[in-house]
């Protein structure tokens, strides 16, 4: 297998059972339930055109070509942590609170050093006028923090910690 290039993310999900090198069943059927972390095969995007003030602040925000999704990118940090989402409608985490979906009990999630958190939002936290639309196939790179967009969902990491896929269909940590 050939080394990702020097300026790839390190974004690689640890493989479990079986042994070095080897692929068991169980590993196989793992790998194609965990959403895949963002990572070098998508497309960058300049990060200049997502630069914005939004609900948490200064920062770079996005939407999901789908509208369901918006996130916020905070390379310094801030009280909203830095990478978050919400859902316009989304399910339970496997952790976490049961939002509702209505307009005042959204699912959102961010990223800290320490890890994931799930919560429910009455504010468009990770919200911003105008935010560009995040194309399936794209990355956005801020930091130690990336997104990317794909069908089943934006998926969003913050370097050496979790990384979450957030969907209507889906809401999980990894």
């Amino acid at each position: 297998m050939a080394s990702p290039p020097a300026s790839s993310p390190s974004v690689e999900v640890p493989a479990s059972g079986g042994a070095s090198g080897s692929t068991s069943p169980s590993t196989a059927t793992e790998a194609a339930t965990t959403p895949a972390r963002p990572g070098s095969a998508e497309v960058p995007v300049d990060p200049a055109g997502f630069r914005n003030t939004g609900g948490a602040g200064e920062g770079y925000f996005l939407t999901s070509p789908s509208g369901n999704v918006s996130c916020g990118l905070f390379p310094n940090g801030s009280t909203a942590g830095f990478v978050g989402c919400q859902a316009v409608t989304s399910v339970p985490p496997d952790s976490g609170p049961t939002c509702s979906n209505a307009d005042n009990d959204k699912y959102a999630v961010r990223v800290e050093p320490t890890g994931a958190v799930h919560f429910c939002t009455t504010q468009g936290i990770y919200t911003a006028q105008n935010a560009p639309v995040l194309k399936y196939g794209q990355i956005l790179t801020v930091g130690d923090a990336s997104c990317v967009s794909r069908e089943e969902g934006i998926s969003c990491l913050l370097a050496n910690s979790n990384a979450f896929v957030l969907s209507r269909d889906a809401n999980q940590t990894y």
